[in-house]
């Protein structure tokens, strides 16, 4: 009992999140704040969504959760890439480096044999196109640690390491998490369930910094003549010239001067998210509860 009063926050962690995705050195604390709100909010609502395919209503899967990805590609093929990262991990080096290593020999996560088994198509496990979304990060990330002296860039490397949960998962490491979703303990969840919240909390994140930085880079780039076009951010809400490529941001400004995300920018892509300037397709039918959910 005494376990379930405890007060659970994320708020270091996603302070450490946002600065490592290209937030300010210090990210506003009443903006972490919200940031942690918006992504709890949607935490839950992922459960209560994906309890509706639960067998009694009241125990999770992970396999659940993933059936919910499954109408973005894009996110379903990004999360197979982090199964098999997590995959991989597990490999002994010299192994690896070795002319006998064989991607297939360790057998593959329930997960994955989930994910392989709704894959109509193929395309959820078809990794040969590029992951721009991925790649605008790793390019943005490049250029902030190119201007960081040593100490920084050691700063900033722990903050790209931040995670809702370590890197050894186990049920105890996760407890933390399940508290802070669900206090009361309604709901049973399983270890792989938590796993998969642990990855679309930090996506969640991930995606509102991104969000939040295209909303900045709108105000002061914005063409209103220029028109959208179907690339993963513009289709419903920004200009395909915010490119991180198209614009040469002086990164350094993370340590010396950059203004933080503001709360008035959160709010911003909120409204965007809720009333897309490009419409949505539902093609007639009922949208999911879940269709403003970041990391869905």
């Amino acid at each position: 009992m005494e376990q379930t009063k405890q007060k659970v926050s994320f708020t270091n962690e996603i302070s450490r999140m946002m600065f490592g995705f290209g937030d300010s050195h210090a990210p506003n604390p009443d903006t972490v704040q919200l940031v942690e709100h918006i992504t709890l909010l949607q935490l839950r609502t992922i459960i209560q969504e994906a309890l509706k395919y639960s067998t009694d209503g009241a125990t999770l899967k992970g396999e659940e959760l993933v059936f919910l990805m499954r109408r973005d590609k894009h996110k379903m093929r990004r999360f197979v890439k982090y199964l098999q990262n997590k995959k991989f991990k597990g490999t002994n080096p010299h192994q690896i480096g070795g002319m006998n290593f064989d991607p297939e020999e360790k057998p593959k996560c329930y997960l994955m044999q989930f994910i392989e088994k709704i894959d109509e198509t193929g395309e959820f496990i078809d990794l040969s196109e590029v992951d721009e979304v991925k790649l605008e990060r790793e390019i943005r990330a490049d250029r902030m640690s190119q201007v960081l002296n040593e100490e920084q860039y050691i700063e900033f490397s722990k903050a790209r390491c931040a995670s809702f949960c370590s890197k050894q998962i186990t049920m105890s490491n996760l407890e933390r998490l399940k508290i802070w979703i669900d206090p009361i303990g309604k709901i049973t969840y399983r270890l792989e369930a938590l796993e998969v919240l642990a990855y679309l909390a930090y996506q969640t994140v991930a995606e509102i910094t991104d969000y939040a930085l295209l909303v900045r880079m709108d105000a002061k780039y914005h063409d209103p003549l220029q028109h959208f076009n179907n690339s993963y951010y513009t289709a419903t809400m920004f200009n395909s010239g915010h490119k991180f490529g198209a614009i040469n941001i002086d990164h350094s400004r993370v340590y010396t001067g950059q203004d933080p995300i503001s709360i008035d920018e959160i709010k911003e892509v909120l409204r965007r998210i809720r009333s897309p300037q490009g419409g949505v397709l539902s093609l007639g039918g009922k949208l999911p509860e879940t269709h403003f959910c970041f990391a869905l």
